[in-house]
């Protein structure tokens, strides 16, 4: 294939999904699931065509780990701080955690159901990735929400990812869970946390020091060899990132005292402007890639055959039976327009590409994966239109428990 070829197929794509998101955006059927299809039916069509593209499974983990960093950052320059945040802070990261504890637990007795010669820590280790709900889904479906709902699911859905990456690290990482192991755990949380505002302070430092035309490439690099460096020394690096973006875009919160004698704010804050709109139109790029990518290394013959829908199916219900609880606690009267806001996406495929080999549970098509991760991003579009359809209505209350609510 020549490079002018190529070049026209890049740009092609890159305008087909800009076209993709407009299109997005007045549907409400999430980006994602356009692309996928379009992998599908591209895969379909260079079959036919004798023609396939190499080192698929070389370039995908890289390439959705770097989306995922990406996706986080821009999470974290969209959030505000401050003492009136603290509540859906509080609330969010409840919702966060029991929601992925109750359906970590739901999916892996229902695949130590399927199999029962599997153990309780492969169980948990196959289950995990499914248990997660994924940012990149979720802050793009959420937009047109009011604002505090909005806001709930954009922390929600990162504590959400950080906290899968933090239990899939213990999970695969000890054998067994005694004192030492948890201990380890909050041991590397909190160092985490402390490393990651050291971190940030040097970064804004960098930024504003840089007077060289080139300076947002040389600081995402940093971000990237620390990410990871912290990831190959078993911390969670997905902290460092939201915590990073939550620096950057409360640069005068964390600036003060005698901190304002080596910063400047207003410069910094202009800095960080221009810093985040070239991470959003970098993220754009890579996520329209990882999806098509993904729709297209899915073959349409095990995409409907019995046995992913043998799993994907029950799974599904589990995904909303382990939400709807913690979220009624913790969004009150918000849970019935929240509980159907539970996708699967770009952390369910790399965590899924991040089991050990020793670890993987060959009975789990990865068919079920792309089966999960389009019915849920169809059921978030399904319910974030308006207004709501009697049918609507009702389905909204029993996934969230409303059963006595009337229309």
């Amino acid at each position: 294939m020549s490079a002018d070829i190529i070049l026209i197929t890049i740009s092609s794509v890159i305008l087909v999904s800009y076209l993709f998101d407009f299109f997005s955006s007045r549907t409400r059927v999430p980006q994602l699931v356009f692309l996928i299809l379009s992998g599908i039916v591209v895969r379909v069509l260079m079959d036919r065509a004798g023609w396939h593209i190499p080192y698929l499974g070389v370039i995908l983990p890289p390439l959705g780990t770097l989306g995922l960093i990406l996706i986080v950052l821009e999470a974290g320059l969209d959030l505000e701080l401050g003492r009136d945040k603290v509540e859906v802070i509080r609330n969010s990261l409840f919702s966060a955690f029991f929601s992925l504890l109750a359906t970590l637990g739901l999916i892996a007795a229902f695949y130590k159901l399927l199999f029962p010669s599997a153990g309780l820590r492969l169980c948990l280790v196959n289950a995990l990735p499914l248990a997660v709900m994924s940012s990149a889904i979720a802050i793009p479906g959420v937009s047109h929400l009011p604002a505090d709902r909005k806001e709930f699911i954009v922390y929600e859905s990162s504590f959400s990812d950080i906290l899968g990456i933090l239990v899939f690290n213990f999970l695969v990482l000890n054998e067994t869970f005694g004192f030492g192991a948890y201990f380890s755990f909050g041991f590397e949380i909190i160092t985490t946390i402390l490393l990651s505002l050291v971190f940030s302070l040097a970064l804004a430092a960098l930024i504003e020091r840089i007077d060289h035309k080139i300076k947002y490439l040389p600081v995402f690099s940093v971000l990237l060899l620390v990410y990871a460096l912290a990831k190959m020394m078993h911390f969670s690096p997905l902290v460092l990132v939201l915590v990073f973006g939550l620096f950057a875009n409360n640069i005068g919160k964390f600036v003060r005292g005698n901190l304002r004698f080596y910063f400047d704010v207003d410069r910094l804050r202009e800095e960080m402007d221009q810093f985040g709109g070239i991470v959003r139109e970098t993220t754009f790029v890579i996520k329209t890639f990882f999806f098509l990518l993904l729709g297209y290394s899915t073959d349409l013959r095990e995409l409907f055959a019995p046995d992913a829908f043998r799993v994907a199916l029950p799974v599904l219900g589990f995904i909303y039976l382990g939400r709807w609880l913690p979220l009624r606690r913790a969004a009150g009267g918000a849970a019935h327009s929240l509980a159907y806001i539970a996708p699967r996406g770009l952390i369910t495929v790399l965590l899924y590409l991040s089991i050990p080999p020793a670890l993987h549970m060959p009975g789990i098509p990865a068919a079920a994966l792309v089966l999960l991760i389009l019915a849920t991003a169809l059921i978030l579009a399904w319910g974030v239109m308006k207004p709501d359809t009697p049918a609507q209505a009702r389905l909204k209350r029993i996934i969230s428990g409303d059963f006595n609510e009337q229309p």
